[in-house]
């Protein structure tokens, strides 16, 4: 399972991973061109509800959504192309990336981000109150959504564990 390969005491398949890499690569470069091409097409597309300037907005926001995901992806996917066709490379990525050390950096940082997130979504629910019913409801539902990981993540890794 490929949340076993989080842990320290777990090996890496280097390969595999490389090219489960490339994979996401091309995965996130096509919702980026999917995003651009809705951009080209909002004016024969639905839209329930446009505030007034959102035409402005959602076009800078699909533009650079989508032209970040495309660029992060083409790279994401050429750069592991490379590792596994040259094997200098290879070898010194793999170094880095099996190291325990850097293994366990990688899950801390995790943690710290998500307990992170967790207070300052909470500090914007509390201002986010004060503000909009929306906002406030909109942030209510991702804090939900982030506890519910949370607990199914758990579960998944005390079976896997």
């Amino acid at each position: 399972m490929w949340l076993n390969e989080m842990f320290i005491d777990s090996p890496i398949d280097f390969e595999k991973r490389c090219k489960r890499r490339i994979t996401l690569g091309f995965v996130l470069a096509a919702l980026g061109l999917a995003a651009v091409i809705i951009v080209m097409l909002v004016d024969h597309l639905p839209i329930l509800y446009l505030e007034a300037g959102g035409s402005d907005f959602m076009e800078g926001f699909y533009v650079g959504a989508g032209g970040g995901l495309l660029g992060a992806g083409l790279v994401t996917a050429i750069k592991n192309m490379r590792y596994l066709k040259v094997p200098e490379l290879k070898k010194r990525q793999e170094i880095i990336e099996t190291d325990e050390r850097n293994r366990m950096l990688g899950l801390r940082c995790w943690a710290y981000a998500g307990y992170s997130f967790f207070l300052v979504l909470y500090v914007g629910m509390l201002f986010a109150g004060l503000i909009s019913k929306t906002v406030l409801s909109v942030l209510l539902v991702v804090g939900a959504v982030f506890a519910a990981l949370l607990f199914i993540f758990k579960l998944v890794l005390q079976k896997a564990m």
